[in-house]
């Protein structure tokens, strides 16, 4: 996770504001009394992060330099690693969306230009395109909870927040980590013994 932030922090136009780390671990979700939902391990251990970075100047610019960073390959690729045309999630994409203002030729909207990568996700404030989107101030750390073992944290200690990243640089871009196809995503597994 560091090394890809690492790898965007030094795309030109973004500026690292903060991170939130979270790494839990817990008893797996067995399900109700009325579901037989056994999982394989007495434990599971899951790590999530999110990135904020301030956009200098605009975005359609700072896009094409996010994809020759090569932090991930974004969205659906052809046999030969190119984009597919118009898919959703890849930088082309989210080009056109801007372009054109959200919308296709006949006036019906584009779903939302994401970039999306194998357990990765980059969004950024859209708050002038029919679907707006503003990115948020992170939540606070979750409580400990029922889990075993958690620890969040925030990189700076002192972060500027959201607010005044967007007030500084105009546009706030995250990329964020986890889930299912995350190599975070269950990286520590006790198997249940038999």
């Amino acid at each position: 996770m560091r090394a890809l932030i690492e790898r965007l922090s030094a795309v030109e136009g973004l500026e690292h504001v903060l991170t939130r780390f979270v790494d839990t671990c817990a008893r797996p979700y067995n399900g109700s009394i009325f579901e037989n939902n056994e999982s394989p391990y007495t434990l599971e251990c899951d790590m999530r992060a999110v990135a904020y970075f301030g956009v200098q100047g605009d975005i359609t610019d700072v896009l094409p330099r996010i994809r020759a960073a090569d932090v991930a390959a974004w969205g659906p690729h052809d046999a030969e690693a190119h984009d597919l045309p118009h898919a959703a999630g890849t930088v082309p994409y989210a080009l056109d969306y801007h372009h054109d203002r959200g919308r296709y030729s006949d006036g019906t909207l584009m779903p939302a230009p994401t970039l999306e990568g194998p357990g990765l996700q980059i969004d950024w404030d859209r708050p002038d395109l029919p679907l707006p989107n503003r990115i948020e101030e992170p939540a606070p750390c979750p409580s400990v909870g029922s889990t075993i073992y958690h620890r969040c944290s925030t990189i700076p200690k002192s972060p500027m927040s959201v607010a005044a990243a967007r007030a500084r640089y105009g546009t706030v871009l995250t990329l964020s980590f986890g889930g299912w196809e995350s190599s975070a995503y269950n990286y520590f597994t006790v198997p249940r013994r038999k």
